[in-house]
């Protein structure tokens, strides 16, 4: 029997089908374009490599999910502001824009008076990477960058921001919305491996100043700012910064402007916590206060602030938590709870010569103070910053179980022995004088 043979237009119609399929099977990043942007460059040219455009600007426009825009190096004088240049959004984080330093080149970025590098509000879900730049304003741009009206999917990485006249990142709920209350505010944006630094012009200004909710800030480094390192707050609203992560962070010598401040502030929704982070040299090193529920402050470290290791108070501040946390050395009063605070929970903290009152309260109702320490814990080296346990410390194994913290300020798990510990540290090993590693992601249940 004769082998069947398909009419050709049949024959011809099922290979273009074979084609499409094999087509749509290749994964999409396989297809992503990369461009180019060179202070040589033309923005008559492709952007490619060989042919690279010479703005920013312009090849934002070429951009689909998965693309890449590579920045080499240089100084350039941009804004690129949503309304004017819109920004194209990628799929997933999966399949993303990414607008980025090109490997190894330093790449600053001074906007023009009065703006940002980035300005965005196009209320979209941008999933967008903005990575590797140093953007300096120079004291003229009023923010490194901006984000708002519910723009969502933003991650910044890998960046410095100094010098900016007023707060050197911004995420705001909407500008000029007649009811801020209700507008939309969760906006899953990642800010990671961030130096924000030389912000501000009064104590109104910030590190960063975030107003919405479900966020992550990490591995940042936040110090010589005028007023707060860092902040989770809107100015007169409450639940609005909700369930924000701040974490392995170190803030340091912010509350430039010699007034009330604080490396991070927690404030105005529900659920948000900071854990893993570092704090000296502020006025006041971490901070829950203003229109807030069910804020945590854990594992972190608070020495050598002008005033207050941990600050809890305001009378809209309800159902605190304060735990696990080595606060040394600072100034004036190590763990505050006050000021109309009420039913705030501080529980096996290490608090320890700090110069006004360990642990004080004044002015607070429903405090429960439980497993902490006051006296020598015997750190392994307080003096190099080593705040680890010695095996002799009588703070080994005498704290109280708490189901939702699983790990140390190292990611060590929790419990180690027989108990937690107290303090940010479990003590593993006897005779490891080694220091301590960067503070690593920690495991909340």
């Amino acid at each position: 029997m004769k082998g069947f043979i398909l009419p050709k237009f049949i024959s011809f119609g099922l290979s273009v089908l074979m084609m499409a399929i094999t087509i749509s099977l290749v994964p999409a990043n396989s297809r992503a374009t990369t461009f180019h942007v060179t202070k040589e460059g033309n923005d008559s040219n492709t952007g490619s490599k060989a042919s690279p455009f010479k703005t920013i600007k312009k090849g934002i426009g070429f951009l689909a999910p998965g693309d890449t825009l590579y920045v080499h190096s240089g100084i350039y004088s941009e804004s690129i502001l949503s309304w004017k240049t819109p920004i194209p959004n990628g799929k997933n984080w999966e399949h993303p824009i990414t607008i980025a330093a090109y490997p190894g080149d330093p790449v600053t970025i001074t906007p023009p008076v009065g703006r940002a590098f980035f300005w965005i509000q196009d209320g979209q879900a941008k999933y967008l990477i903005i990575d590797g730049f140093i953007i300096d304003g120079q004291k003229k741009a009023i923010h490194g960058l901006k984000f708002s009206n519910n723009s969502q999917y933003i991650r910044v990485q890998n960046s410095e921001i100094k010098n900016s006249a007023e707060s050197g990142l911004i995420v705001t709920i909407c500008g000029g919305c007649q009811n801020p209350a209700t507008a939309p505010h969760d906006t899953f944006h990642e800010f990671i491996n961030l130096n924000l630094h030389h912000n501000g012009s009064s104590i109104k200004d910030h590190g960063f100043y975030i107003e919405t909710s479900h966020n992550l800030v990490e591995n940042g480094k936040f110090h010589h700012n005028l007023g707060n390192g860092g902040k989770f707050f809107h100015g007169n609203l409450s639940g609005v910064a909700n369930f924000n992560i701040a974490r392995n962070n170190i803030f340091y010598d912010n509350s430039t402007s010699g007034k009330w401040s604080c490396g991070l502030i927690l404030s105005s929704g529900d659920g948000n916590m900071a854990y893993n982070n570092i704090s000296y040299g502020n006025y006041a090193g971490l901070c829950i206060l203003h229109r807030v529920t069910n804020a945590r402050l854990f594992n972190n470290i608070s020495y050598e602030n002008d005033y207050y290791g941990i600050y809890v108070g305001w009378p809209s501040t309800d159902k605190s938590y304060v735990e696990n946390n080595s606060v040394y050395n600072n100034n004036g009063t190590g763990i505050f709870i006050g000021d109309g605070a009420t039913n705030t929970n501080v529980t096996n903290n290490i608090a320890y010569l700090n110069k006004s009152a360990n642990i004080g309260l004044k002015k607070q109702t429903g405090t429960t103070i439980s497993h902490n320490m006051t006296t020598n814990p015997l750190f392994m080296n307080a003096k190099a910053k080593d705040f680890r346990l010695q095996a002799q410390s009588s703070a080994i194994d005498q704290g109280m179980f708490i189901n939702s913290i699983s790990d140390d300020f190292s990611g060590n798990s929790r419990p180690h022995g027989s108990n937690y510990d107290i303090g940010a540290y479990e003590e593993i090993s006897e005779g490891d004088s080694s220091p301590p590693t960067s503070p690593q992601s920690v495991f909340v249940q």
